[in-house]
């Protein structure tokens, strides 16, 4: 049965009582629990994957990329918490020691979302408890049952009990429960930004200690298309990115800007591929397309829909096939492109497998008036998460992730799949507040800092000094 907001208070106080005595364990036996887990999932692979497909309605490849992303955060973020958590001697003068030490904050609450139920579930939860935080963690609605799955990892890999607690129910009873208890010591969010709205209001209006929060959100993500691209390298781009795992990341493409002298050709030939990719069951291994993750999420897609056939121009849309089972059937989305009038018709995100395209113009030479306008216009929506671009000019490429306000910018690939470590991901504005995940700047955010300073000289002097200055009088 899901969690109230009783229980919720009763798992703030009992995480808080642990959390001193885990934030006392060595900090190498922390990462020690988080590289165990990492084995354990790396060995039961194929059944982390099963559990995706079923609950989360992944494909296959994208279940099993989420899989190897979250064994990647386990061993990255123990591999940083060696070497960023661990007390730093600072300079200073001679007769007194100085130490910079990192603990954790207390009960971080963290709010992970249904589209990467184990990935970001995950991330977010051993970032915290390396840290030497306690968790309360509360998942997606739609998926708790990967979620516990994990946490038993954890709990199998050495980690008490009495540090995690996983609890289900509403986000607006059970989330904002926690959030709100005195307790709280940071929140670490991803979904929507009308949620990171409500948790950043209901932080600021609690009494007692100001609390980060680490929030990363939505975009409405763009993909600027010179007139120099390839057009087969575009529409393979825009496939991945606009229409993979049903358009249901985050970083996902939802605004293709077109040069116009190519738009044409580009449009001629997205419509062609897209009526190659299939759609069906997650679990079919023909499958590309998979289904919406529920029905209220597809009810509110076909909202979106009926609107844009009504206001904006149809491009091509992706057949549904007719023997679609009942069960996903009824879930299903088509891939589908509209073309809008300018970049600020856009003015939500459609969290699905739907593409807005718009054309704009400037020089073929590289001059970068038209695309600096573009760029204005994109800005201006106030979202700040991913970026594409499709330039063969080196200078062009530069020039644009120069003045773009977003956290990722991805030239000539797609935007999606961002790698732990090697791509650290999220956005700035609308789209998140950093520090990103899978980067080397995440973990601190989790630790309050503490400087002990220490008078060598009350205790007779700077040892150091003495037995240096005897090694250089010494002599041969």
């Amino acid at each position: 049965p899901p969690h109230g907001p009783q229980d919720a208070t009763r798992a703030m106080a009992s995480l808080a009582r642990a959390q001193p005595r885990w934030n006392a364990t060595p900090l190498v036996e922390r990462c020690a629990v988080l590289q165990r887990t990492a084995d354990a999932l790396e060995a039961r692979l194929t059944e982390f994957c099963a559990r995706l497909v079923h609950e989360g309605r992944k494909t296959l490849g994208d279940a099993l990329a989420e899989v190897r992303e979250t064994i990647d955060l386990c061993r990255y973020n123990a591999q940083q918490a060696m070497a960023q958590l661990a007390p730093q001697t600072l300079p200073g003068p001679t007769g007194e020691h100085n130490e910079l030490r990192l603990h954790g904050r207390g009960v971080f609450v963290c709010i992970s979302p249904w589209n990467f139920p184990l990935a970001i579930f995950a991330g977010q939860g051993v970032a915290a408890l390396v840290a030497g935080n306690t968790v309360a963690a509360k998942p997606a609605a739609q998926t708790p049952a990967v979620a516990d799955a994990f946490a038993e990892l954890l709990f199998d890999a050495g980690l008490p009990r009495t540090a995690l607690r996983v609890l289900h129910g509403p986000g607006p009873t059970v989330g904002m429960a926690l959030v709100a208890h005195p307790l709280c010591a940071g929140v670490s969010f991803t979904g929507s930004t009308a949620v990171a709205k409500r948790i950043q209001r209901q932080l600021a209006a609690s009494e007692g200690p100001i609390v980060p929060l680490i929030a990363e959100t939505g975009g409405l993500n763009a993909m600027i298309v010179d007139a120099s691209a390839l057009p087969e390298q575009v529409v393979d781009a825009v496939l991945q990115s606009a229409f993979g795992s049903a358009g249901q990341r985050c970083s996902c493409l939802r605004l293709l800007c077109l040069h116009t002298s190519i738009a044409e050709a580009v449009l001629t030939m997205l419509a062609g591929a897209m009526q190659t990719l299939v759609l069906g069951d997650p679990a079919d291994e023909a499958t590309d397309i998979g289904p919406i993750v529920d029905r209220a999420a597809h009810a509110q897609l076909c909202q979106h829909l009926e609107r844009l056939e009504r206001d904006a121009k149809l491009v091509a849309r992706t057949p549904m096939p007719p023997n679609l089972t009942a069960t996903h059937g009824a879930t299903h989305i088509a891939p589908v492109v509209f073309e809008l009038g300018s970049v600020a018709e856009l003015r939500e995100e459609i969290f699905g497998p739907v593409l807005h395209v718009v054309r704009w113009s400037g020089s073929d030479a590289g001059d970068d008036d038209g695309v600096d306008q573009l760029i204005e216009q994109i800005n201006a929506l106030g979202y700040g998460l991913t970026l594409g671009v499709q330039t063969r000019l080196d200078q062009r490429a530069e020039h644009i992730a120069t003045q773009a306000r977003v956290g990722n910018v991805y030239v000539n690939r797609n935007m999606i799949g961002a790698v732990v470590g090697v791509q650290p991901f999220g956005g700035q504005g609308l789209s998140g507040t950093g520090p990103k995940a899978g980067g080397p700047h995440y973990l601190p955010r989790f630790c309050v800092e503490q400087t002990v300073t220490l008078n060598t000289a009350a205790a007779g002097g700077n040892a150091t000094l003495l037995s240096a200055a005897h090694q250089y009088t010494a002599g041969p």
